[in-house]
């Protein structure tokens, strides 16, 4: 594979310190005249330490040959190219060093080659700072640093191939400018090879060719983002349908990129069965909890009727006497009054017989509504106890109070006409109040407020009637 050659932004792209420094007294010659600078001075200028990574170039009739080749060079490759032509070596590195010394040309200034091959169960990196420069005599020379990056030998091998995950080897494609563009794979070992069975000659593809529509464009913003911020990113990644996430078809894949060089390594693991395992998990979750949902709503609706009078929608026998159980124990508590108000509609049967049964729902509909309207929604109970027979629990009132209230909704009743249909019906009712007692038990309180409805009745109903023995209270 050819070396990837930077132009621009070169201190960036470069691994090494070194580089800066090589570059910086290179362009203090630059500065100095037109044209490549004079390269015994500019190699007589660097620091000595630099020397040991440098090469020089010389043009013959059949290429390029050395005439120098650093001692570090020397250690890194096993051998001395002195005097030896660039030809000489294996035609993929004399390419890549031809394809870098046209580089150098066409730009007229330094440039970066960084070369990177994996084979024989290697992996190998170098970089070359390329310069032009010129011997006494006028002709062209080329000085390069050269900074071998290593070799990850038979370890890198043994994770690439043993590894359970799939794993890319990535260099950044770079616009002119040096702005990020997309990412080549360089190396793919087995296992990714084998996740992408239609790419199996995946070196030289560009990530964008190996995902397809959204995934493509995540995977692209994510890996700018690590060669340009050195940042590690780790995310899953739905390669399924991008509007059916749950798809059991669906390959899913937990990514991990990590900056490397100018490229990146990515390693990805298909947690497809993991992963819809889960979803249908929360599926399963989600249905159970709107069926919970669904049975606590119709418990409530259940229980709620339980409490509802069906014709009138107001409470019914059973909610009053949960009422009343609630009153009396919170008045033994913390001690306190309330009063019971007991009614029944006068004549009703006679109503019932004149405009037939639906009219007398109907009445019975309108009269519960208005004694809801005439009390305190959020504190007394108004409850139809059956037939025409209606009873309000009054809490925190005197016995006087709820008289007060009894009479108010006497008048009201009476003097109010309910419009039925085609028949314009009054009616009247008959009021008893009652004062519970503390100690008493609620079923003594029922029999005490019927009591004196009994009495209003029998003293010739519509009126309102107190217990006679209160009618004393206070008094001695």
């Amino acid at each position: 594979m050819l070396p990837t050659i930077h132009t621009q932004a070169l201190e960036y792209h470069a691994s090494a310190p070194e580089a800066a420094r090589f570059l910086r007294v290179y362009r203090e010659f630059r500065c100095l005249g037109d044209g490549p600078p004079p390269a015994e001075a500019f190699l007589h200028a660097l620091d000595p330490d630099l020397m040991h990574g440098i090469e020089v170039l010389a043009p013959d009739d059949e290429g390029w040959r050395y005439v120098r080749f650093g001692s570090a060079i020397m250690a890194a490759c096993g051998l001395d190219m002195t005097g030896k032509r660039v030809g000489a070596h294996e035609p993929r590195i004399a390419e890549y060093y031809k394809a870098a010394i046209a580089a150098m040309a066409e730009a007229e200034g330094p440039v970066l080659a960084v070369d990177r091959r994996f084979d024989g169960g290697s992996m190998h990196f170098w970089e070359r700072l390329i310069v032009p420069a010129r011997a006494e005599d006028g002709t062209m020379r080329v000085v390069a640093y050269v900074h071998p990056r290593g070799g990850r030998e038979d370890l890198l091998a043994a994770i690439f191939e043993a590894s359970r995950d799939g794993m890319l080897v990535m260099r950044a494609l770079r616009d002119p400018e040096g702005r990020f563009e997309d990412a080549e794979i360089i190396i793919a070992n087995a296992r990714a090879r084998a996740c992408f069975e239609e790419n199996a000659q995946m070196e030289g593809m560009r990530l964008g060719g190996l995902f397809q529509g959204v995934a493509a464009r995540s995977l692209h913003a994510r890996c700018a983002r690590v060669i340009t911020r050195r940042i590690a990113e780790r995310f899953e990644l739905n390669l399924g349908p991008a509007d059916d996430p749950s798809d059991a078809a669906a390959l899913w894949l937990r990514i991990t990129i990590l900056p490397l060089d100018d490229g990146a390594v990515m390693s990805f693991a298909d947690i497809s069965d993991l992963k819809n395992a889960l979803i249908e998990a929360e599926t399963a979750r989600r249905a159970l909890a709107r069926e919970v949902e669904l049975r606590r709503r119709l418990e409530d609706e259940l229980r709620q009727l339980s409490l509802t009078d069906e014709l009138t929608g107001l409470a019914n026998r059973r909610a009053l006497e949960r009422k009343l159980r609630h009153e009396t124990a919170r008045i033994r508590r913390y001690g306190g009054r309330f009063c019971v108000i007991a009614i029944d509609l006068d004549h009703f049967k006679q109503l019932n017989d004149t405009y037939g049964h639906p009219v007398g729902d109907e009445v019975l509909i309108a009269v519960g509504a208005l004694f809801a309207d005439e009390t305190r929604r959020e504190i007394d109970l108004v409850a139809r106890t059956g037939g025409e027979e209606f009873m309000i629990v009054t809490p925190d009132t005197e016995l006087a109070g709820a008289g007060d209230l009894a009479e108010r909704l006497r008048h009201r009743l009476e003097t109010t006409s309910f419009r039925i249909g085609m028949h314009e019906v009054a009616v009247t009712a008959s009021f008893g109040v009652y004062e519970y007692e503390p100690r008493e038990d609620y079923r003594v309180l029922l029999a005490a407020v019927d009591a004196a409805l009994y009495r209003a009745k029998d003293s010739g109903r519509n009126n309102v009637v107190l217990p006679e023995r209160r009618a004393t209270r206070g008094e001695g």
